[in-house]
């Protein structure tokens, strides 16, 4: 299972000028769900196939040293995606987890 970040890490890593929250599911589970207190950018990752995030990553998030905040459903893709990221030259990833787990943003907006 990927490391998945504490709430304090993620919430502190948000205050920070830049940061970007990255949903890294398909299109139909954000229209299923999405994140409703943060605005979000979206490109798919899976375990086996990161290559739309590959291509889209500069133009989603231009400043590699702002933090980057990934969520999935459950993390593992979010996990896969902090590794694709950080090869990129991203300095700060985080992995938020899964969607359900980033109920704790909805208290602090």
């Amino acid at each position: 299972m990927a490391s998945i970040n504490t709430p304090e890490e993620v919430m502190a890593a948000e205050q920070e000028p830049g940061a970007v929250f990255l949903d890294v599911r398909g299109e139909d589970e954000v229209k299923a769900e999405s994140l409703q207190s943060r605005p979000y950018k979206q490109a798919k990752c899976s375990l086996d196939d990161c290559s739309e995030l590959m291509s889209k990553a500069e133009t989603l998030m231009s400043d590699k040293n702002a933090p980057v905040i990934i969520f999935c459903r459950s993390g593992r893709r979010a996990g896969k995606a902090k590794e694709v990221l950080e090869q990129k030259g991203y300095k700060k990833v985080l992995n938020a987890g899964g969607v359900k787990d980033m109920s704790y943003l909805s208290q602090s907006s």
